[in-house]
């Protein structure tokens, strides 16, 4: 509500300090959307990233990557994480589905992302330089279209063109309403123009990624049904490109890392007074942690905090959080940050009185030693596995123990 001296003031500011204003009307020119960008956020991405510290160059070769892995004649959909509610209209945290994040770094939840890998007898589509190229892969993402009237409750869309412009620009973007139609009319002509070939349209597709959206591709379903065609899951395609780190992910990794071990230690240093004081519960040192991670450039948590003060760590995902600190008591906490979706996970086991007590110390020292003489395994030839390592702390722990 403005009063008319607000009012005056207002064009007044406008009269006397033209170059402010001039630079209030290039921010707004700015494409505001769901999620950071390097015009809105210069301070988390930069020019060229899509999402911090990845660069759209390198979603584009992920994406290549992952068409050269698909049968030819084959459309793969990533569908999105659902959303889940608290109550009514109280949604929880929204985290995207890491595949499709991978894939593209979109991060609203109502989208679904596809690749069309045409076969040999479909007459190519062109490439752009006039050259059909046969196998060339086309990619797609649906996504809700801007809405002002929503945009004053939970904020801008990317919309078709802030995807566009931010998240594919190699691509086709279209509304989320159209996919069934559109997807439809991709695999029948897929299908009819197969000709004399064996290749047949294939649909890669988690069908429990997202039961809101299985639901709505239900008319692509019963066409695959139809013509007897295995609908296939998708993810397996991405886990093995997951499994190796670029450096760049390496380097995000690297900051996760770092900002989870000194949010540990300043959680330790506060630990002993907040124990001592009396009152205090575990939820204070976690919310302590995450207070941490967040100051370190963390965006949010791994997962949700693990701090069991004594009987309780025996607990494998005790999450309650809620016991009283006494300082006699080991405190465990099994914690991560999350920097630009790359996450830390650390465990440590530490005295709330600030010293082990002779039986705590040997406890402690033969754990830490199987710890030591895993990752050693896990150095060692590059060719160890996780259900190696498992087997070898079960020997090894059993031997100091008992």
């Amino acid at each position: 509500r403005l009063d008319l001296g607000s009012m005056c003031m207002r064009l007044s500011r406008r009269v006397v300090n033209p170059h402010l204003h001039a630079r209030h009307a290039r921010r707004r020119c700015a494409l505001a959307i769901a999620q950071p960008t390097a015009e809105t956020h210069a301070h988390l991405v930069r020019p060229g990233e899509v999402t911090p510290g990845i660069a759209g160059a390198e979603y584009a070769a992920r994406r290549a990557a992952m068409a050269s892995r698909l049968p030819r004649g084959s459309v793969a959909l990533f569908a999105p994480a659902p959303l889940a509610y608290m109550s009514h209209d109280v949604p929880y945290p929204f985290q995207q589905a890491p595949d499709l994040h991978y894939l593209c770094g979109f991060a609203e939840p109502s989208c679904l992302l596809a690749c069309v890998k045409r076969g040999g007898g479909d007459g190519g589509r062109s490439s752009g330089s006039g050259v059909d190229a046969p196998d060339d892969a086309e990619w797609l993402l649906f996504v809700e279209p801007s809405d002002p009237a929503q945009a004053l409750w939970d904020g801008p869309r990317a919309g078709i063109d802030g995807a566009r412009r931010h998240i594919l620009p190699d691509g086709e973007v279209l509304k989320i309403g159209a996919a069934p139609t559109a997807l439809l009319r991709i695999l029948d002509a897929m299908d009819a123009s197969r000709g004399d070939t064996a290749i047949r349209p294939g649909l890669l597709f988690d069908v429990d990624r997202n039961p809101q959206l299985t639901a709505a591709l239900r008319p692509v379903l019963e066409w695959c049904k139809e013509r007897q065609l295995r609908v296939t899951r998708a993810a397996a395609h991405v886990q093995p490109l997951r499994l190796l780190k670029s450096d760049a992910e390496a380097a995000l990794m690297a900051r996760a890392a770092d900002a989870t071990a000194e949010a540990f230690l300043e959680t330790m240093a506060a630990s002993s007074a907040a124990a001592a004081r009396g009152g205090a519960t575990e939820a204070l040192l976690a919310a302590r942690f995450e207070y941490e991670t967040r100051l370190r450039g963390c965006g949010r948590l791994a997962y949700p905090c693990v701090v069991a003060s004594g009987v309780r760590a025996c607990t494998l995902h005790y999450m309650h959080n809620n016991a009283l600190l006494s300082p006699g008591d080991l405190l465990l906490m099994d914690a991560g940050g999350s920097f630009g979706g790359y996450s830390a996970d650390i465990t440590r086991t530490w005295p709330l009185s600030g010293t082990f007590t002779p039986e705590q110390r040997d406890v402690y020292s033969a754990v830490l030693s199987v710890n030591e003489a895993c990752i050693a395994a896990a150095k060692g030839d590059g060719g160890t596995s996780i259900a190696s390592l498992h087997h070898l702390s079960l020997r090894l722990t059993h031997e100091a123990l008992v």
